[in-house]
């Protein structure tokens, strides 16, 4: 009987991985095809203001960060460097790459955190905010690499008084070690999760790689003070957002995220920090999580069962075709999408991949500790993220 069972949550799980994927391509296409058919503001293109929270140099910074003084927005725009602390490793690099576009608009802003509960990345954030000096804010993660269209795609939803803000799907190139593959296959089939969502308009949040507002509702949900403690500023204020009657809207362009040596232990903390959050924040939807991911695990167990009870070898054409359906849906993304033809040569770590989330998935439960930027948090229910002491 408990046999029985155990064989039905496998066929229902590959089930719902299956449903999840045809419906996740289903919507993700006619998605990105209407994002790319927004027209252009019919006011002309806005004043923005990139603040980019910074701390510490990630791989390949300087390339990183050159990107954003050489953009090809028709309008005006400004660049907002934030950064705590003067001996910050990125602070030599941020002057010298501002001394060298001398025809940008660009500002490196230092100012220490005078509250310890409030995290460092949002701190950078309110004082990139509070030095901004245009009608449309871009909060951009330091490590995205910027490319032609860029604040264009960003800034084209917000002409309609309907979206409140806007957000790109953020993808990982470059992979050249099994942990920066391990992010990449993680992270490159994102926008099948985010285009029902977003479809839906049940986004939980929004997606911090880089994301857009105008001024005007950024103050009119509270700004980014309450926001202050969170470990997950993205999804409070995309939840805001909702609640202010507004929607949220997807870019049609990924958001590129160069990550070429990361390490297998870099890649879980990584995902231990990202499943840490889910858990705290959405309690219930995580511990379901395995039942709509997994579906090669799913599949094998299955096999395994039946072949205990001496089913032939035709049983293990399961986990064989879900590991298929995995490879073909992630090829797909990583072509049409992502642009990212290198992380095909990296389809085989697929199945290690389903075992290590597991273990991630199981690891969140047992510690509530994450790294982050050097630093040791506890994540509390809701998001709040408090030091560890020392």
């Amino acid at each position: 009987m408990l046999i029985s069972l155990l064989e039905i949550l496998c066929l229902l799980a590959v089930g719902l991985v299956c449903l999840r994927t045809a419906v996740g391509h289903l919507t993700a296409w006619p998605a990105v095809r209407s994002a790319r058919r927004r027209p252009d503001p019919p006011d002309g293109w806005p004043a923005v203001s990139i603040v980019k929270p910074i701390r510490g140099l990630d791989e390949e910074a300087e390339a990183n960060l050159a990107s954003f003084l050489a953009l090809d927005y028709p309008g005006e725009w400004e660049v907002l460097f934030c950064v705590e602390d003067e001996g910050d490793p990125a602070v030599p690099v941020i002057r010298r790459l501002v001394a060298a576009h001398p025809r940008a608009r660009a500002r490196l802003l230092v100012r220490r955190r005078g509250d310890p509960r409030v995290l460092g990345k949002v701190h950078n954030m309110i004082v990139g905010v509070e030095a901004s000096r245009s009608s449309v804010l871009v909060f951009s993660d330091a490590d995205v690499r910027a490319g032609g269209g860029y604040l264009q795609d960003l800034v084209r939803p917000l002409a309609d008084a309907r979206v409140g803000l806007a957000f790109g799907a953020p993808i990982v190139a470059g992979a050249r070690t099994p942990g920066a593959a391990f992010l990449a296959l993680a992270v490159n089939d994102a926008l099948l999760l985010i285009a029902p969502a977003v479809a839906l308009q049940r986004v939980e949040g929004a997606c911090e790689a880089s994301m857009a507002i105008r001024r005007e509702t950024l103050e009119a949900v509270g700004g980014l003070a309450p926001l202050a403690g969170l470990i997950a500023d993205d999804a409070a204020l995309g939840e805001a957002i909702r609640h202010a009657g507004l929607e949220v809207a997807l870019t049609p362009q990924p958001i590129r995220i160069i990550q070429r040596r990361l390490r297998l232990a870099g890649w879980w903390s990584l995902m231990h920090r990202w499943f840490v959050t889910v858990r705290r924040l959405f309690p219930t939807l995580y511990a379901c999580y395995p039942l709509a991911e997994f579906g090669f695990l799913w599949a094998l167990l299955y096999a395994a069962l039946r072949a205990a009870q001496g089913a032939g070898a035709g049983v293990w054409l399961l986990p064989v075709g879900m590991l298929a359906l995995a490879a073909v849906s992630m090829a797909a993304t990583c072509l049409r999408f992502a642009r990212t033809p290198e992380a095909l040569r990296w389809l085989w770590l697929l199945p290690a991949l389903d075992l290590l989330r597991a273990a991630v998935w199981v690891a969140a439960y047992l510690s509530s500790e994450v790294a982050w930027r050097g630093r040791r948090l506890r994540v509390l229910p809701g998001g709040l993220a408090v030091p560890v002491e020392p």
